[in-house]
């Protein structure tokens, strides 16, 4: 129930419209154990973590509200946070941002404000598989299956998954649902001690209380044999932390979160490297074919990005050493191709690091670019990014989602009435404010194609 879920729900309690909400993770409060566990013990709950559970994956990060849309509904999704507590700052700020301290009350409130709607919401309901109605010649959705046996119809179903449920891209896999590859990235996070970025930043002004921690947005092309490939930075969190983002057990890939304070001594982005949809590989075009999960025999190759994000997460785990510790490596001796045994004394990361050198987990392609990115941003566009103290940890794998479950100009499937893919895990959207427009969005089109709403 992140973002989009909960908007769309918003939206039908607008007109009100009632529904049945499900959560594959569990409430909030419930859910910080589960983090709590895999940041400290090393101990992961596949349904309980930094992806899975009420707020979904954007409860555990900056709690960014900017966003590049255009779309005339952005104020409005920020009027609604500021009805339900956030701070009326969100309105003017350029870059307005929540923190994780601030999303997590946020989300019991929407909780109640549902409930009070009239939805029914619950947690802890895993979608097995959809239900789907032939007769009338066309494949149409009319309600879904828990992994309990239990089975909800008797209307159309709004998809809002988050990317990384990959179970549910292979459910809809078996059904023939219409999906293709998309362009993501992959990259590691780059984690500096915040006050060197803040010199960097800010020069004269560093340290000072009412400027606050210094962020940073980089972008540059390089060259490659087989053309210009994009390299930039992603969720930058200043005064932040390094979080284990895995939702499958013996993978691992990582993100970055700060709290509304952003006061940690850390700051981190990911620096990742673009991938096109013609390069779900490894080294070589269909080596990933074969692979026994997301092959080529599944969807056609629409899989084949979650193959190659399967394939670099369990090389992280590995290299890291089991119990979720994180492989790393200086940022300089990555670039510049070196082989040291020693980390900076101290990270944000937990359960904690190993050792290793970083190029063992990403592409050779990926790699290269990441070399050769990270070198001209410390040249043309933030001197100093490049130094021993700033520590390199693959992989992140889920900037966005290598799949597109395909939809019309009416939200719903190309090839399956009744179903509304919405926001990141459908490819339609990326971050907390574009995936709750998108949700609400679909939730006005789902109306308006069962008859409830005029056009």
């Amino acid at each position: 129930m992140g973002p989009a879920g909960t908007f769309a729900a918003l939206q039908l309690a607008d007109y009100g419209v009632q529904a049945i909400v499900l959560e594959r993770g569990p409430r909030v409060d419930d859910r910080s154990h589960g983090v709590r566990d895999l940041r400290m013990k090393g101990s992961l709950n596949e349904e309980s973590n930094l992806c899975f559970g009420e707020g979904g994956a954007g409860t555990y990060s900056d709690g960014k509200l900017y966003s590049r849309t255009k779309s005339p509904r952005l104020k409005e999704v920020y009027e609604r946070l500021v009805a339900l507590g956030l701070i009326e700052r969100i309105l003017v700020d350029a870059h307005p941002h929540v923190g994780t301290n601030r999303l997590i009350p946020m989300s019991r409130l929407l909780r109640q404000h549902l409930q009070d709607a009239g939805h029914e919401l619950r947690f802890g309901a895993r979608v097995f598989d959809l239900v789907t109605d032939e007769s009338k010649g066309q494949k149409r959705v009319v309600g879904v299956e828990l992994d309990t046996g239990e089975v909800i119809t008797g209307g159309p179903v709004l998809l809002a998954t988050g990317h990384s449920a990959r179970d549910i891209y292979l459910m809809l896999a078996c059904h023939g649902v219409a999906m293709q590859a998309k362009p993501f990235a992959i990259g590691a996070r780059v984690e500096h001690p915040q006050n060197l970025i803040n010199e960097i930043q800010l020069g004269d002004m560093a340290g000072w209380r009412s400027v606050g921690a210094a962020e940073y947005f980089l972008s540059q092309k390089v060259a490659q044999t087989k053309g210009a490939r994009g390299v930039y930075s992603f969720c930058m969190c200043p005064g932040g932390i390094v979080l284990p983002t895995p939702t499958e057990k013996g993978h691992l890939n990582v993100n970055g979160m700060s709290n509304a304070g952003r006061n940690s001594r850390f700051a981190n982005a990911a620096l990742v490297a673009q991938i096109q949809a013609d390069e779900m590989y490894l080294e070589t075009p269909g080596d990933l074919d074969d692979h026994p999960r997301f092959g080529r025999h599944v969807a056609g190759g629409a899989l084949l990005g979650i193959a190659l994000q399967s394939v670099l997460e369990e090389r992280a785990y590995i290299a890291g050493g089991g119990d979720y510790r994180a492989p790393a490596q200086r940022l300089t001796d990555f670039v510049f191709d070196r082989s040291t045994s020693t980390l900076p004394a101290k990270s944000s990361y937990r359960p904690g690091l190993t050792h290793s050198e970083a190029q063992s987990c990403l592409p050779s392609r990926v790699v290269d670019a990441l070399r050769r990115g990270a070198s001209q941003v410390n040249r043309a566009q933030l001197r100093g990014y490049l130094t021993e103290e700033a520590v390199i940890i693959p992989v992140e794998t889920t900037t966005s989602s290598p799949v597109r479950i395909v939809r019309g100009a009416d939200g719903q499937s190309v090839s399956h009435v009744g179903l509304y893919p919405v926001a990141e895990g459908a490819g339609y959207a990326g971050g907390i404010v574009s995936s709750a427009i998108d949700g609400m969005n679909a939730a006005q089109r789902m109306l308006q194609t069962q008859g409830l709403l005029s056009l």
